[in-house]
């Protein structure tokens, strides 16, 4: 009864200990079941046997999953319980192991030193000292010391103390030869492979590569070799990719990571593990390079926005290498660590990152100004292919890069854009100024070009650069003219931010839409949003307040127009008349003022050689070269037209006016009836000539009055009317000089055409001349009688002679003016037939020239007036 009666309270103190909050009628409902149990339980003892190998067991998975404390304090109570002698240990230890829950979560080793009994404190005391140390002079120490002896008393009393310490201290415990001996055991020789090895432990502690072998001794062996756990070899990979020293690997003659030692791994065979670990050395080097360039001191503002962002992105490789390594060493992870796992997992998450790799090695052998622009580039080009390779992860990550960089380099275009201005720092922009005293602006500013001609600008921004570089000159022009920024209408709706989310994410078409064309359309729509303000505004304001359209009127008017033709004949009658005073500049400008109704802006210089010339010089086409009419532009319309564009003006002035010269010499005379009733074939020689310079002259006329400049004014008015901004006005305009260039005949390779022309014209003077002489010799027989026919004929001679003389000295001049210019050889000294014969027969040669280059001309161009040219000349040698 005794027994059963201990039974039940120790069940009713352990239920009350394991399941607490129980009522009393709880506690005896499970009170019943246990002692049922009990009463009912006819098995055999605990075996002690099987109880010790779960014990083991449980302390080897301790010490496996990294709880050697928990695993050590096992052990310890083990030991402790083997000296001890019960019987009932072993069902003790199988409850505790039955009863037991999760005992590595839920156990505080701390709560063992609760377990410890507390020693009673014993206060010190002087008997203790006593017994620990004892004294048999205590008295002697209080005693005063003697200092006014001599030297000698000193010695004797020294001897004597010394020798008295010695006799009547006693034996001590512990002997002063024993002492020492106790301690050289302890201090261990400094030998140079043990400092060689403190060395190494301290690798961290050398600066460099050549100070970690300080002490050398090629005899002396370097010791054993020291093995590693896969733990601490993942450990020194993690530490060498995050940039710090490790054993395992060390740095080349050339910087670079090499594998210092692959032999540390008992199970891994030294060939496979020098590869895996030339494979971290690969990526930790460029690791290595990226986290250099990041800390390089750069001064352009896009260089440092690279950088920022290549450590922002470095910080997050970083955290994740801090999160492998926490994981590895913590004590709740399930995985077996492991170099091929660690290898796989750092690429994944590194890869992207090391794709900048690439275009570090071409920045460090580009110019320092080129820089910028391969940045851009390479992080362009890498994201389309990474689009195209299907990688969206890459995809996301290089546009997210590129966009950070060219929103940095989009600023000084935005100031440009906006404000027409351009800071000292933005060498890095494809656009500059010439610092010199330039009037105008299309003169002032300038595409930056390199070497090869090319833009100095990133690819992907050449077919916009344009458009830029037209929109910051308008606000400049419009500045000048008084139109301020502020005042320019631009709507804030089209205005998009350039990121990657308001391009590639709201496109809903996700890897499918080309990040090109997504790129492109955006930044169409940005330039357009600040391009269509600025050049509408100032079309408005050439139109308005600077008349481009009637300078454009005025020049047509001046050069081509009826003016020409209408100071033309006046100029052309005082020349014929022998006025001295034709080429006077002042009477000049005031004809041309007078015809055109414009004062001040029109002038006409002559060369001093026109003002000197004689009279011979009059008989020749080139006198009319000397001629210059200057019509001066505002400075608004001299932008757009350009001062170049005057100097064609004048040399289209100088053709039409020589050919008009031509046709007025001919038409000038006419044939006298008595010629025409008296001398058939004497007329048809005089009319034969005239007529064809007639023809010739009229046609080519023809060509550059109705066909060319016509035609090229009305086209050049309407793409006028079309464009959209100032520099595609002056590129219109340029095309329109240039094609009047090369439909005159004013161009380089159109030389000898043109100077055949001329000669051409010469001939005029000569039949003019000659149509003139028979108009004074019929103009001489109606006003003498018949008896008068000697004395008219020797005037006729006189006369004849007057005009073959000039007709030499015409000669002479033309050869002496121009000696490349091909001239008739008029060979005055013939008779009237034999002189006629003569120009017909040079009229012949030069207009063959002349049809045969205009035709092979028509056949390279093909424009078709050249062949209509042609035809029409072709016909006039036919009649």
């Amino acid at each position: 009864m005794a027994h059963n009666a201990e039974t039940s309270n120790l069940i009713d103190q352990l239920i009350k200990i394991v399941i607490k909050n129980l009522s009393e009628a709880d506690v005896e409902h499970h009170k019943r079941l246990a002692l049922r149990t009990l009463a009912n339980n006819h098995s055999a003892r605990t075996n002690q046997f099987e109880v010790t190998a779960r014990l083991d067991g449980l302390e080897e998975k301790w010490r496996i999953v990294n709880n050697d404390p928990l695993a050590d304090a096992l052990h310890l109570r083990r030991a402790e319980l083997s000296v001890a002698s019960n019987s009932w240990i072993p069902e003790i230890l199988s409850l505790l192991l039955q009863i037991s829950d999760r005992p590595v979560d839920h156990t505080n080793l701390a709560d063992l030193a609760l377990l410890k009994p507390e020693l009673p404190s014993t206060q010190l005391t002087w008997a203790d000292l006593v017994a620990e140390d004892p004294r048999d002079d205590w008295d002697g120490i209080w005693k005063n010391v003697d200092f006014t002896a001599d030297d000698s008393d000193d010695d004797e009393r020294t001897e004597s103390v010394h020798s008295d310490h010695s006799v009547l201290t006693p034996e001590s415990t512990v002997i002063e030869p024993a002492g020492e001996a106790c301690i050289k055991p302890l201090i261990a020789p400094a030998t140079i492979i043990s400092l060689r090895e403190i060395q190494n432990a301290q690798f961290w502690n050398m600066q460099d590569a050549d100070k970690s072998d300080l002490i050398r001794d090629e005899d002396e062996d370097r010791g054993p070799k020291t093995n590693l756990t896969e733990i601490q070899a993942i450990r020194e990979v993690v530490f060498l990719l995050l940039g710090l020293p490790t054993s395992i690997f060390s740095h080349g003659n050339q910087g670079q990571i090499i594998v210092s030692k692959a032999d540390f791994l008992e199970h891994v065979s030294q060939e496979s593990l020098t590869g895996l670990l030339k494979g971290f050395a690969v990526i930790a080097n460029k690791l290595l390079r990226i986290r250099q360039w990041a800390e390089r001191d750069e001064q352009i503002p896009l260089e440092q926005t690279f950088q920022t962002a290549l450590a922002s992105r470095l910080a997050t490789v970083d955290r994740a290498l801090s999160g492998i390594q926490t994981k590895i060493l913590s004590r709740d992870t399930l995985s077996v660590p492991s170099l091929l796992n660690l290898y796989d997992e750092i690429y994944n998450m590194s890869r992207l990152l090391l794709q900048v790799y690439d275009v570090l090695l071409e920045l460090d052998v580009s110019p320092k100004l080129e820089r910028p622009f391969r940045i851009l580039e390479y992080l362009f080009d890498r994201t389309c292919v990474n689009q195209g390779i299907g990688d969206a992860e890459g995809y996301e990550y290089m546009a997210n890069l590129f966009f950070a960089c060219f929103q940095t380099y989009l600023k000084p275009i935005r100031l440009w854009m906006e404000q027409g201005l351009l800071t000292g720092r933005d060498r890095v922009i494809f656009i500059e100024k010439d610092e010199k005293n330039v009037p105008l602006i299309s003169d002032q500013y300038h595409l930056k070009k390199d070497s090869s001609g090319g833009l100095r600008a990133p690819k992907f921004l050449h077919g916009a650069a344009k458009k830029i570089f037209n929109t910051g000159k308008s606000i400049e022009f419009l500045r000048r003219l008084g139109r301020e920024d502020h005042e320019l209408r631009r709507d804030p709706a089209k205005e998009i931010v350039m990121t990657y989310e308001s391009i590639c994410q709201l496109a809903d078409v996700g890897l499918f839409g080309p990040f090109s064309e997504l790129f492109d359309m955006a930044l169409d729509t940005w330039i357009a949003n600040k391009h269509q303000a600025s050049s509408s505004e100032l079309r408005a304001q050439l139109d308005s307040r600077c008349g481009l359209q009637a300078s454009l009127d005025a020049l047509e008017y001046i050069y081509f127009g009826p003016v020409s033709t209408n100071v033309s004949n006046r100029i052309f009658e005082k020349i014929d008349r022998g006025n001295h005073r034709w080429n006077d500049d002042l009477i000049m400008t005031e004809l041309f003022q007078s015809a055109s109704n414009s004062t001040g802006r029109l002038e006409i210089r002559l060369s001093p050689a026109a003002q000197k010339e004689s009279s011979r010089a009059r008989r020749s086409m080139s006198v009319l070269e000397d001629i210059r009419v200057s019509y001066t532009l505002s400075w608004p319309i001299a932008n757009v037209v350009g001062t170049e564009s005057t100097a064609l003006y004048q040399r289209v002035f100088v053709f039409l006016t020589q050919l008009q010269r031509a046709k007025y010499l001919i038409q000038r005379h006419r044939i006298p009836k008595s010629v025409q009733a008296t001398d058939q074939k004497l007329h048809l020689q005089i009319c034969t000539p005239r007529h064809r310079l007639l023809w010739f002259t009229n046609t080519i006329l023809t060509y550059i009055t109705d066909m060319v400049l016509s035609v090229a004014t009305a086209d050049m008015r309407i793409a006028m009317d079309q464009a959209k901004d100032v520099d595609v006005m002056i590129t219109v305009h340029q095309a329109y000089i240039k094609r009047l260039e090369d439909q005159c005949l004013l161009l380089e390779k159109h030389t000898s055409v043109r100077q055949a022309i001329i000669s051409l014209l010469d001939l005029t003077v000569l039949v003019s001349d000659v149509q003139a002489s028979y108009q004074v010799s019929s103009n001489s027989e109606s006003s003498f009688t018949d008896t008068e026919s000697n004395h008219k004929h020797a005037t006729y001679s006189k006369q004849e002679k007057a005009a073959r003389a000039a007709s030499d000295e015409d000669e002479d001049s033309d050869s002496d003016s121009d000696d490349s210019r091909p001239r008739p050889a008029l060979h005055t000294q013939l008779p009237d037939a034999g002189r006629l014969k003569k120009m017909l027969d040079t009229f012949r040669n030069l207009h063959n020239f002349v049809t045969a280059a205009v035709r092979g001309i028509s056949k390279a161009d093909s424009a078709p007036s050249w062949e209509i040219l042609a035809n029409n000349l072709a016909m006039g040698l036919e009649k």
